[in-house]
């Protein structure tokens, strides 16, 4: 907008005339006439901006609604300071072309550019899930089989991006976006140079000081080695909590001897394993040659490190040392021989005397393993399973679903787990599933666990069958599961199990009001609290009875009746969505409804 060049548009309340030149994109304007709030500067080509996302160094970043194609895109808008300076404009179009020329999955997706109010604009891909720097500052650490795989996604992405020729130069966590699966996806590309697979020199030095890599400081040659370094020290962060180095200058002297002076991921966070802080150590090697050589090797020792961080025997949550755990179970196998030959002396004389009244009396029906106990020798692949599935349960408590869906999918498919503890493992990994709103998946799990529970329950014996199959089986059916299906007059933790699998599976398919019968009933009932499977899904259930009350807003009950009451209703959805405790549908309605108040706004602005 050239000076003194006036932009006139009409207040939405009285019509009266206002001159808006000076104001950024999606401001609030009061009318001076009538002193109604107007929000102006909203229709850029075919997008209509919502709200705010992000601001950036050079840009502002919104969230708007495509009127063509009636979906969600994100709109990265030049600051006004920039969109005259030629260079910088330059620059922004090049990082839409360079970003454009490749598709890859964990890249994010432009879709177009243009020019509106003087000002250009990139629109791409809208991903859901929120950036990677947010999931670290609002957990402080990534646990490692969680952080793993976003990194095998992240290295696809850069590899994708290597094989059009272009290198990022910005890799951080602020630049890694999520998606509702919590799959992986790079963004801003605003600082890539084109290398065509050789190496390039950058004209200005725009980066983060903790991840930037050495050779770019020092205004030198970068290749993909550089991306790869940025990439360590990103994940070094998400797995430690913090930088790799906290010198926040850009001195080049200063942010060279920080570089030299990073401590070693395995002291930074001796939980780690070892295959896991070589892979990020070499990575961020000081020297490029020192880093690996192609981004398969590195994806290939990620891959590694991942299979090794899964399969991990031992991480003791109580903070208890193995050589403490040796003293423990030997004392605990010096008691348990003691109690054996007392019982077993017991048990013969016992037996002896029932076999003298009656020898068919005998029976040869095994035991059936209490979930929570090992075996009485106390053996060490006994404290493995329990120590496994306590760290599955916390993890579940935690919100880290992904670790929990792991473990207990592998307690499902370890056979030296004993009855019923293997049959609920499998149950749990569909339930944190279905919490983390990937209904896909839980179906997955569901067919697992009702294979096993079809192999190992007789039909006309166990509640598993009885209970919970049939539950199992409408998971994949589009129809909602009826609370007259699950017989909650009964007693026992598998008919709760079934009216929980049920309740998620009604609430992640969109039916909230189908799923509140079997969640109130599930909360409601008192013994759960000292259920040993159960308990710790009451705090789970509350949360989405809460959200449940809170999708129950003003904003859901009717329509309003003016533009300004549509926008107030998706601003009100917003703070909502900040509350909301559950993952999946629950979001998905807010979106949803957001998105029919912002049709709804356009028809009410243009009858």
């Amino acid at each position: 907008m050239t000076d003194g060049e006036e932009e006139i548009v009409e207040c939405y309340a009285c019509g009266a005339l206002m001159n808006i030149a000076a104001h950024p994109p999606f401001s609030r304007v009061l009318c001076p006439s009538c002193q109604t709030e107007n929000r102006v500067k909203k229709q850029f080509g075919p997008y209509v901006l919502n709200r705010r996302h992000a601001i950036g160094g050079m840009s502002s970043v919104f969230i708007a609604m495509d009127s063509t194609l009636d979906r969600e895109v994100v709109l990265k808008i030049l600051s006004e300071e920039f969109s005259s300076n030629e260079l910088r404009i330059s620059a922004f179009e090049t990082e839409a072309r360079l970003t454009a020329s490749f598709s890859h999955p964990n890249v994010v997706r432009v879709f177009t550019t243009g020019k509106a109010f003087g000002r250009f604009y990139i629109a791409m891909e809208f991903v859901p899930g929120g950036h990677f720097e947010q999931h670290i500052s609002e957990r402080r650490r990534i646990p490692e089989v969680e952080a793993l795989p976003l990194a095998i996604q992240v290295a696809e992405g850069l590899k994708g991006a290597q094989a059009a020729g272009l290198i990022h130069r910005d890799v951080k966590p602020g630049n890694i976006l999520l998606d509702s699966e919590g799959n992986a996806k790079l963004v801003d590309f605003g600082l890539a140079l084109v290398t065509q697979g050789g190496k390039a020199k950058a004209e200005e030095i725009w980066a983060t000081p903790y991840y930037v890599p050495p050779e770019a400081v020092e205004g030198g040659v970068e290749d993909f080695r550089a991306d790869i370094y940025a990439f360590g020290a990103t994940f070094y962060h998400a797995l430690t909590g913090k930088p790799p180095c906290n010198e926040e200058s850009m001195a080049t002297a200063l942010l060279r001897e920080a570089k030299k002076r990073i401590v070693p991921l395995k002291k930074a966070a001796p939980d780690l394993t070892v295959e896991t802080c070589v892979v990020i150590d070499r990575a961020m090697a000081f020297d490029p040659v020192n880093r690996f050589s192609s981004y398969d090797e590195m994806i290939d020792a990620l891959q590694m490190a991942l299979k090794m961080a899964s399969s991990e025997l031992v991480r003791d949550v109580e903070g208890v040392t193995k050589s403490q755990r040796r003293i423990e179970l030997r004392k605990k196998k010096q008691q348990s021989t003691f109690l054996l030959v007392a019982a077993v002396a017991l048990l013969l004389a016992v037996v002896g005397a029932i076999f003298v009244m009656n020898p068919r009396s005998l029976s040869s029906k095994p035991p059936v393993m209490v979930l929570g106990t090992t075996s009485d020798d106390g053996d060490d692949d006994s404290l493995r399973i329990a120590e496994k599935y306590r760290e599955a349960r916390m993890a579940m408590e935690r919100g880290e679903l992904r670790l929990a869906e792991t473990s207990f999918a592998e307690l499902l498919e370890d056979r030296e787990v004993q009855e019923p503890t293997r049959t609920w493992a499998g149950l749990e990994a569909v339930v944190v599933t279905m919490l983390d709103g990937r209904m896909v998946d839980a179906c997955k799990h569901a067919n697992a666990a009702r294979d096993h529970i079809k192999q190992t329950h007789p039909v006309d014996e166990s509640e598993f069958q009885k209970a919970v199959l049939p539950i199992l089986y409408k998971l994949e059916q589009p129809a909602f599961i009826d609370l007259n299906e699950v017989d909650m007059g009964s007693e026992g933790s598998e008919i709760y199990m079934a009216a929980l699998i049920a309740g998620l599976k009604n609430w992640e398919q969109g039916g909230l009001d189908q799923a509140m019968p079997f969640l109130r009933a599930f909360e409601s009932d008192r013994s759960l609290v000292n259920d040993k499977v159960l308990a710790g899904y009451l705090k789970v259930v509350k949360g989405y009875l809460g959200d449940d009350e809170k999708l129950k807003s003003s904003a859901y009950q009717s329509d309003p009746k003016t533009p300004e009451e549509c926008r107030k209703a998706i601003e009100q959805l917003e703070e909502i969505l900040t509350l909301l405790e559950t993952k999946g549908r629950a979001r998905f309605n807010v979106r949803a409804r957001q998105l029919d108040l912002a049709k709804l706004e356009r028809k009410l602005s243009n009858p």
